[in-house]
């Protein structure tokens, strides 16, 4: 019945008679008041309402965490979140979800450091360092990057001295690279090329000491090579052509000869005596003398023993040796008379005559071709 009031306020109002207006206005006042509260009914069920939603909502809660520790993924903790923000395990689902993060993060890290390993380039140190700059192994990345790059700087280093193979090239590797991957065989390298070169400079100076054949020569060898291949060779060669030369050469006081003959020059020419011009003379008159000994065979005994008198004043091995070769031409030219006579221009004195005893060489000439003047030659 209240309901129907309720329903009809208006049509109400207006049963009752004029006069009775305020008492009527008061009445509908209360029964719109009656009509705006729940009924005792209304609010009972509300009541026992309340209690059943509450525990449907901590049910679901619950086997929505359960469900989402039994996937145990970050998506199913995300959705957790997402339908339950006000949820009982809200702090704890954040905090799963953090941890699975960081373990993605360090598996990928420990999958991407494995891979460059595996493949062990620098390109592939350097991906991983890009990509984890701050991974538990940047920082030995970072040094497999470092020690990648100066291998192969010391290995292309390596290749371009084996490649030009030069004692230079070499000694630039252990320079640039002194504790390099090759530094022991470059050392290698390098002695076996001094050896080589030592080898090589040994047999030329042999060769050429041959092809001079003279005391001198054979000297200087030993002297330079102190422990050549030849050396044994070289000192006997030399013991025989001293031994030749005091059999077939008469011994000059050289030291005496030279001596004079720079004393001479001062007084023609002027100036000092030096030492210098002795020492020059010597090296000279010695010269002659293994020069003499040398082509000992090529001369004729009457010219030796024409040419070559310890009995004139300051004999000289230059002027010995100007005069045998001058004896030993004009024999040659006398045999090749038959093909008729011409004119003839004797050599020079032998290149290993040093030119400071030129004047000495030229006064040799004059007293050869003065005794020449009988034979009937014209010398020029």
């Amino acid at each position: 019945m209240t309901g129907d009031l309720c329903q009809q306020p208006k049509r109400a109002g207006r049963i009752v008679f004029p006069k009775l207006a305020l008492v009527a206005a008061i009445a509908g006042a209360a029964l719109m008041s009656a009509c705006s509260q729940p009924s005792d009914s209304q609010q009972t069920a509300e009541q026992q309402q309340q209690p059943a939603d509450e525990q449907a909502r901590k049910d679901a809660d619950e086997k929505a965490w359960a469900d989402a520790e039994k996937t145990g993924t970050v998506a199913a903790y995300t959705a957790y979140l997402q339908n339950f923000g006000a949820g009982a395990h809200v702090s704890e689902a954040s905090q799963r979800i953090v941890a699975l993060n960081e373990q993605a993060r360090k598996a990928a890290d420990e999958k991407a450091w494995a891979d460059a390993e595996k493949a062990g380039t620098a390109a592939a140190y350097t991906a991983y360092i890009q990509n984890f700059g701050g991974g538990a192994h940047a920082a030995q990345a970072r040094q497999r990057v470092a020690e990648l790059n100066r291998k192969e700087a010391d290995d292309k280093a390596w290749a371009d001295a084996v490649r030009a193979g030069t004692v230079a090239a070499f000694t630039a590797y252990t320079q640039n690279f002194s504790a390099g991957a090759h530094v022991a065989e470059a050392h290698q390298r390098l002695a076996a090329l001094d050896e080589q070169a030592r080898k090589e400079a040994d047999e030329k100076a042999w060769a050429d000491a041959e092809k001079a054949g003279t005391a001198t020569a054979l000297t200087g060898y030993v002297q330079k090579f102190g422990s050549g291949a030849h050396v044994a060779e070289a000192r006997q060669r030399v013991a025989a052509l001293n031994t030749q030369g005091r059999r077939e050469v008469p011994s000059i006081d050289i030291q005496k000869t030279c001596q004079a003959a720079a004393g001479a020059m001062v007084s023609l020419m002027g100036g000092t005596n030096t030492e210098q011009d002795v020492n020059a003379c010597l090296d000279s008159e010695q010269k002659a003398r293994d020069q003499i000994v040398k082509d000992g065979a090529t001369y004729a005994s009457a010219d030796k023993k024409q040419c070559m008198r310890t009995d004139v004043y300051l004999p000289s091995y230059v002027e010995w040796l100007t005069c045998l070769e001058m004896e030993r031409d004009v024999r040659k030219m006398r045999g090749e008379d038959q093909f008729g006579a011409v004119p003839y221009t004797l050599p020079k004195v032998s290149p290993t005559i040093n030119p400071a005893a030129t004047r000495q060489s030229q006064r040799g000439r004059e007293r050869a071709s003065s005794r020449r003047k009988g034979s009937g030659l014209e010398i020029y």
